[in-house]
């Protein structure tokens, strides 16, 4: 059973008058001696570059050096297919290759941008970075290769370990993003 009754008044804790804190004294910092505020904290320097940026710039690299890793591994077929296409379009043979990387590029320049934008928290470790778009991106792509062999007739699963090593290619060079925007 409670002490209060009906006519008794109890203080509601929004309700009782605070006393004013007082100003505590600065804490003083053991290296250089200098009183820091209660309020402090520690400015954080501006990246040099939006993460989105970044993330299209060594996109763009890592795009071309992906299809550079599927290329050389596989030379006839990446080829062959090239030819085709740029027959296919009317393009210059001499072109198709350099047009081919740039088509990578741009590519890996979107999901790049779009990658480095999902990640703009993780700015203090760049191991941590890496393992995450390792993770990420060969995931990715095993769902892709598995889906074209399901319902695509196969198409990739001949080439599918040099895709999931441009993939991983990929998930190095566009964690480099990270030390490209960051402030030291």
């Amino acid at each position: 059973m409670t002490r209060a009754y009906e006519d008794e008044e109890m203080p509601l804790p929004l309700l009782q008058s605070r006393a004013l804190p007082t100003r505590r004294k600065a804490r003083i910092e053991a290296e250089d001696d200098m009183p820091l505020r209660h309020d402090y904290r520690a400015e954080r320097l501006a990246d040099r570059m939006r993460p989105g940026t970044a993330g299209a710039l060594m996109g763009f690299v890592a795009g071309a050096a992906g299809l550079g890793v599927v290329h050389a591994m596989h030379l006839v077929r990446i080829g062959a297919g090239i030819s085709r296409i740029a027959a296919a379009w009317g393009l210059p043979a001499d072109a198709a290759v350099p047009l081919a990387y740039l088509a990578a590029g741009l590519g890996g320049a979107l999901i790049g941008a779009a990658f480095a934008s999902v990640t703009k928290h993780l700015r203090r470790s760049f191991v941590a970075l890496v393992v995450w778009a390792l993770v990420f991106f060969v995931s990715l792509t095993t769902l892709v290769l598995a889906i074209s062999a399901a319902y695509g007739h196969g198409l990739g699963v001949p080439m599918a370990p040099a895709i999931l090593l441009a993939s991983a290619a990929y998930a190095v060079v566009v964690s480099f993003q990270l030390p490209l925007r960051r402030r030291s």
